[in-house]
């Protein structure tokens, strides 16, 4: 395991602790947070629409399966986020800097950009699962350094094209 993958694993969180959080800033009570729980809390504040209509909005929000075609799954959202922003604040690779720094130039929001590397970095996640192994951190880089010259606009073409697949 590459130092990449150990960092992203030290900032994963469950279910659980996630509908905690929420319940948590939902209170405004976000007081005496660990450093992780105090990350993944402001990453929950910037979706609390999603989570109103995802979480507050189903039965049973504990067991609850998400399939895509329903909407967003929160919990993988703000995990996707976690990773990618683990990854900018490491800049660990240091391509997501390169990517993150093209995006600004073309005056995309930060949380915009943050989308894009989800929507970039979650199909690699699933071919490693698929395989059986982790995912290809070499692959990764590659792809965003031929991302960071594209207009954000063209990435989700690019990405279902490569990937076959429907990225939101």
């Amino acid at each position: 395991m590459d130092e990449a993958q150990k960092s992203m694993e030290e900032f994963q969180i469950s279910r659980e602790e996630l509908l905690k959080l929420w319940g948590k800033v939902k209170d405004q009570n976000i007081e005496g947070l660990s450093e992780i729980e105090s990350f993944y809390a402001g990453i929950i504040k910037n979706h609390e629409a999603m989570f109103i209509k995802e979480v507050d909005g189903v039965a049973n929000p504990e067991a609850h399966e998400y399939e895509p075609e329903q909407g967003v799954n929160p919990y993988l959202h703000i995990l996707l986020h976690g990773l990618v922003e683990t990854q900018v604040i490491r800049k660990q690779p240091i391509e997501v800097i390169q990517f993150v720094n093209a995006m600004k130039k073309r005056d995309l929001a930060e949380h915009a950009i943050h989308h894009l590397l989800c929507a970039i970095f979650f199909p690699l996640i699933l071919e490693g699962r698929n395989r059986g192994g982790e995912t290809d951190m070499a692959k990764y880089a590659t792809l965003l350094k031929q991302l960071k010259t594209k207009k954000p606009e063209k990435i989700d073409a690019f990405l279902d094209k490569k990937f076959h697949q429907t990225i939101s």
